[in-house]
């Protein structure tokens, strides 16, 4: 099945091919830049008096089609096509979850944890209040901002902001503020959940 449009000899080529594609689609708007009927950034009111919603101040409104006399002066031929036979790529950004077993220590910012230079600045430049003091020291393999979920730690994924010497594969360790907290914590295996 075939459709017409028609043209007149104000319309610009441009705009009959942004018709085109609008029946070819089915769907869309076509706007001619400089119509007096249309409305602009600099002014949103309608000929009619209708205001339209803006940013700023967002209300409804409606607007009623204005007829237009058209002077024919050729014809363009267009073959409409169904959206579903289109083929559209789209790509998402999807976050990957893998668990790992982990042993799982923990430590806090003292000298005895953290050595003589201790000075409450974790590897990656981020103080210890960083993220309410809930953070991590893990390998290198996992780069600083890696998140990762720790059963028992936390009420949400944490970041990897602070490296050890200690701290070497499949081990993390988790963030205190204090060394009897840590204690508490000891040594543990857990399934821990990377999200890269």
């Amino acid at each position: 099945m075939e459709t017409e449009v028609k043209t007149n000899s104000n319309v610009t080529k441009l705009a009959a091919a942004a018709i085109a594609i609008v029946f070819t689609f089915g769907i869309g708007v076509v706007m001619v830049s400089g119509h007096p009927t249309m409305p602009t950034r600099r002014n949103p009111v309608l000929q009619s008096g209708v205001v339209l919603p803006t940013a700023s101040a967002p209300q409804t409104a409606s607007v009623q089609p204005v007829a237009l006399s058209v002077n024919v002066i050729g014809t363009i031929k267009v073959q409409p096509e169904l959206m579903h036979d289109a083929s559209v790529e789209t790509t998402a950004a999807v976050a990957h979850r893998r668990i790992v077993k982990m042993l799982v220590t923990a430590y806090c910012p003292c000298t005895k944890c953290c050595g003589e230079n201790a000075a409450g600045i974790t590897a990656s430049g981020k103080l210890v209040d960083y993220n309410d003091g809930h953070f991590v020291a893990a390998d290198p393999s996992l780069h600083f901002g890696t998140k990762v979920i720790i059963p028992g730690y936390a009420s949400s994924s944490v970041e990897v902001v602070d490296r050890g010497g200690a701290i070497k594969g499949n081990h993390i360790d988790v963030f205190f503020p204090t060394h009897e907290e840590a204690l508490q914590w000891g040594k543990q295996t857990l399934n821990v959940i990377v999200v890269d």
